[in-house]
């Protein structure tokens, strides 16, 4: 169970970096709730526009150089509910390479019906 919550967490770092805003809202609840410094998104599509403006910006998505490393992972589920909480390292692939922000989330999951985790709630600080 466990391993399927990191997979997940890791999947969204990845699909940050090289995916489609559509592939991450697929890893998200309808409702799901997003704060960060700055933002707070509440809703599939509303967290989509959000981390679609994030790409504008040069933050993440194809093209920006960046990668998003997830490390010092720690999950506590319980049935079809879980919290994880992680740091992460923004890194620029440069030249030369360099960590652009250092930061934690903290995440709540939810268990849908097909048994897939999805992303519920996110806590970003920097």
């Amino acid at each position: 169970m466990t391993s399927d919550i990191a997979n997940l967490l890791h999947t969204f770092a990845r699909l940050a970096d090289e995916g489609t805003p559509h592939d991450l809202g697929a890893l998200l609840t309808d409702d799901v709730e997003w704060a960060m410094a700055g933002a707070r998104w509440r809703g599939r599509e509303q967290t989509v526009a959000g981390l679609t403006r994030m790409r504008e910006l040069g933050h993440a998505g194809p093209g920006s150089g960046n990668r998003h490393v997830i490390t010092n992972l720690e999950v506590h589920a319980t049935g079809d509910r879980a919290t994880a909480l992680s740091s992460f390292l923004l890194v620029s692939a440069g030249p030369p390479a360099a960590i652009v922000a250092v930061g934690s989330y903290r995440d709540e999951l939810t268990r849908g019906g097909d048994g897939r985790w999805l992303l519920a709630r996110r806590e970003v600080t920097t």
